[in-house]
Protein backbone atom coordinates (compact mmCIF):
# COMPACT_ATOMS: atom_id res chain seq x y z
CA UNK A 1 0.00 0.00 0.00
CA UNK A 2 1.19 3.37 -0.89
CA UNK A 3 1.25 6.17 1.68
CA UNK A 4 0.31 9.75 0.79
CA UNK A 5 2.44 12.45 2.26
CA UNK A 6 0.87 15.71 3.29
CA UNK A 7 2.49 18.96 2.11
CA UNK A 8 2.62 21.33 5.13
CA UNK A 9 4.53 24.19 3.57
CA UNK A 10 2.89 27.63 3.96
CA UNK A 11 0.34 28.98 6.40
CA UNK A 12 -3.31 28.26 6.80
CA UNK A 13 -5.85 31.06 6.41
CA UNK A 14 -6.60 30.93 10.14
CA UNK A 15 -2.94 31.50 11.01
CA UNK A 16 -2.74 34.48 8.63
CA UNK A 17 -5.88 36.08 10.09
CA UNK A 18 -4.50 35.73 13.63
CA UNK A 19 -1.16 37.32 12.68
CA UNK A 20 -2.89 40.22 10.90
CA UNK A 21 -5.15 40.80 13.93
CA UNK A 22 -2.14 40.90 16.28
CA UNK A 23 -0.30 43.38 14.02
CA UNK A 24 -3.40 45.60 13.81
CA UNK A 25 -3.73 45.62 17.61
CA UNK A 26 -0.07 46.58 18.07
CA UNK A 27 -0.26 49.38 15.47
CA UNK A 28 -3.48 50.76 16.99
CA UNK A 29 -1.98 50.75 20.50
CA UNK A 30 1.16 52.52 19.28
CA UNK A 31 -0.85 55.19 17.42
CA UNK A 32 -3.02 55.87 20.46
CA UNK A 33 0.03 56.12 22.71
CA UNK A 34 1.69 58.69 20.45
CA UNK A 35 -1.54 60.72 20.38
CA UNK A 36 -1.74 60.66 24.19
CA UNK A 37 1.86 61.88 24.51
CA UNK A 38 1.22 64.86 22.20
CA UNK A 39 -2.07 65.60 23.98
CA UNK A 40 -0.27 65.60 27.34
CA UNK A 41 2.26 68.06 25.88
CA UNK A 42 -0.58 70.48 25.02
CA UNK A 43 -2.07 70.26 28.52
CA UNK A 44 1.35 70.78 30.11
CA UNK A 45 2.10 73.74 27.85
CA UNK A 46 -1.29 75.38 28.59
CA UNK A 47 -0.82 74.87 32.34
CA UNK A 48 2.74 76.26 32.19
CA UNK A 49 1.53 79.38 30.37
CA UNK A 50 -1.25 79.90 32.91
CA UNK A 51 1.26 79.45 35.73
CA UNK A 52 3.61 82.03 34.20
CA UNK A 53 0.72 84.51 33.88
CA UNK A 54 -0.25 83.89 37.53
CA UNK A 55 3.38 84.42 38.60
CA UNK A 56 3.39 87.75 36.75
CA UNK A 57 0.19 88.84 38.51
CA UNK A 58 1.57 87.87 41.94
CA UNK A 59 4.83 89.72 41.27
CA UNK A 60 2.90 92.80 40.15
CA UNK A 61 0.68 92.81 43.24
CA UNK A 62 3.64 92.31 45.59
CA UNK A 63 5.09 95.40 47.20
CA UNK A 64 8.43 96.69 45.94
CA UNK A 65 8.49 94.93 42.56
CA UNK A 66 8.20 98.05 40.36
CA UNK A 67 6.73 97.43 36.90
CA UNK A 68 6.40 93.78 35.92
CA UNK A 69 5.70 92.16 32.56
CA UNK A 70 5.63 88.65 31.13
CA UNK A 71 7.02 87.91 27.68
CA UNK A 72 6.06 84.77 25.73
CA UNK A 73 8.03 83.76 22.64
CA UNK A 74 9.72 80.97 20.70
CA UNK A 75 13.46 80.74 20.19
CA UNK A 76 15.09 79.77 16.91
CA UNK A 77 14.72 76.04 17.73
CA UNK A 78 10.93 76.38 18.21
CA UNK A 79 11.04 75.99 22.00
CA UNK A 80 8.49 78.13 23.88
CA UNK A 81 9.75 80.38 26.67
CA UNK A 82 8.29 82.75 29.23
CA UNK A 83 10.32 85.50 30.81
CA UNK A 84 9.29 87.63 33.77
CA UNK A 85 10.88 91.08 33.67
CA UNK A 86 10.83 94.05 36.05
CA UNK A 87 11.94 97.66 36.01
CA UNK A 88 12.08 100.22 38.77
CA UNK A 89 10.64 103.16 36.83
CA UNK A 90 9.10 103.95 33.47
CA UNK A 91 12.48 105.13 32.15
CA UNK A 92 14.58 102.25 33.52
CA UNK A 93 15.61 99.22 31.47
CA UNK A 94 13.77 95.93 31.83
CA UNK A 95 15.69 93.19 33.66
CA UNK A 96 14.90 89.48 33.77
CA UNK A 97 13.76 88.15 37.16
CA UNK A 98 14.72 84.48 36.75
CA UNK A 99 15.75 84.32 33.13
CA UNK A 100 13.78 82.59 30.42
CA UNK A 101 11.84 79.51 31.51
CA UNK A 102 11.00 76.73 29.08
CA UNK A 103 7.29 76.10 28.65
CA UNK A 104 5.86 72.81 27.46
CA UNK A 105 7.36 71.07 24.47
CA UNK A 106 8.29 72.07 20.93
CA UNK A 107 5.52 69.88 19.62
CA UNK A 108 2.90 72.33 20.88
CA UNK A 109 1.36 74.95 18.67
CA UNK A 110 0.47 78.26 20.31
CA UNK A 111 -1.54 80.74 18.33
CA UNK A 112 -4.30 83.28 18.19
CA UNK A 113 -6.62 81.24 16.01
CA UNK A 114 -7.77 77.67 16.37
CA UNK A 115 -5.13 75.64 14.55
CA UNK A 116 -2.71 78.54 13.94
CA UNK A 117 0.84 78.53 15.26
CA UNK A 118 1.76 82.19 15.35
CA UNK A 119 3.56 82.69 18.66
CA UNK A 120 6.38 85.05 17.62
CA UNK A 121 9.94 83.85 17.36
CA UNK A 122 12.46 85.98 19.21
CA UNK A 123 15.03 87.41 16.89
CA UNK A 124 18.57 87.99 18.01
CA UNK A 125 20.17 87.16 21.32
CA UNK A 126 20.37 88.85 24.69
CA UNK A 127 17.54 90.29 26.76
CA UNK A 128 14.30 90.01 24.80
CA UNK A 129 12.68 93.26 23.76
CA UNK A 130 9.27 93.81 22.24
CA UNK A 131 10.93 95.01 19.07
CA UNK A 132 12.33 91.49 18.60
CA UNK A 133 8.79 90.10 18.43
CA UNK A 134 6.93 88.40 21.27
CA UNK A 135 3.73 88.53 23.29
CA UNK A 136 3.61 90.80 26.35
CA UNK A 137 1.25 90.55 29.34
CA UNK A 138 1.14 92.94 32.30
CA UNK A 139 -1.17 93.73 35.23
CA UNK A 140 -2.33 96.81 37.16
CA UNK A 141 -0.95 96.79 40.68
CA UNK A 142 -4.02 98.43 42.23
CA UNK A 143 -6.79 96.31 40.69
CA UNK A 144 -5.15 93.14 39.37
CA UNK A 145 -6.72 93.75 35.95
CA UNK A 146 -4.67 93.47 32.79
CA UNK A 147 -2.77 96.66 32.00
CA UNK A 148 -1.04 95.30 28.92
CA UNK A 149 -1.93 92.48 26.59
CA UNK A 150 0.15 92.68 23.44
CA UNK A 151 -1.10 89.59 21.63
CA UNK A 152 -1.92 90.10 17.97
CA UNK A 153 -3.22 87.78 15.31
CA UNK A 154 -1.84 87.61 11.77
CA UNK A 155 -4.03 90.57 10.71
CA UNK A 156 -2.62 92.81 13.44
CA UNK A 157 -5.79 92.79 15.58
CA UNK A 158 -5.40 92.54 19.37
CA UNK A 159 -6.85 89.35 20.83
CA UNK A 160 -7.76 88.20 24.35
CA UNK A 161 -7.92 84.49 23.54
CA UNK A 162 -5.21 82.21 22.31
CA UNK A 163 -4.89 78.48 21.73
CA UNK A 164 -2.50 75.74 22.71
CA UNK A 165 -2.72 72.64 20.53
CA UNK A 166 -0.93 69.32 20.52
CA UNK A 167 -2.03 65.89 19.45
CA UNK A 168 -5.82 65.68 19.57
CA UNK A 169 -6.17 68.30 22.32
CA UNK A 170 -6.86 71.98 21.75
CA UNK A 171 -7.04 74.36 24.72
CA UNK A 172 -8.33 77.92 24.61
CA UNK A 173 -6.82 80.32 27.14
CA UNK A 174 -9.01 83.35 27.76
CA UNK A 175 -7.77 86.56 29.38
CA UNK A 176 -10.55 88.55 31.10
CA UNK A 177 -9.54 92.20 30.65
CA UNK A 178 -11.26 93.83 33.64
CA UNK A 179 -10.64 91.20 36.30
CA UNK A 180 -7.26 89.81 35.25
CA UNK A 181 -8.73 86.32 35.39
CA UNK A 182 -7.22 83.61 33.17
CA UNK A 183 -9.26 80.54 32.22
CA UNK A 184 -8.47 77.42 30.21
CA UNK A 185 -11.06 75.45 28.28
CA UNK A 186 -10.68 72.22 26.34
CA UNK A 187 -12.07 72.81 22.85
CA UNK A 188 -13.62 69.76 21.24
CA UNK A 189 -13.26 69.21 17.53
CA UNK A 190 -16.42 69.80 15.46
Amino acid sequence: MRRMEKNNSGFSIVELIIVIAIIAAVVTTAALSVGLVFSANARTCANDIMGAIAECKIATMSAGQGNVRLLLYRDDTGTIFSELQTRESATADWTAVNGAEKIGARRCMVGTADGADDLPQKSGSGVPTLESGMWEIGFERSSGSFSTVEIYDDTGAQVWDFYVRGGSKNYQIHLEKLTGKVTKELITAP
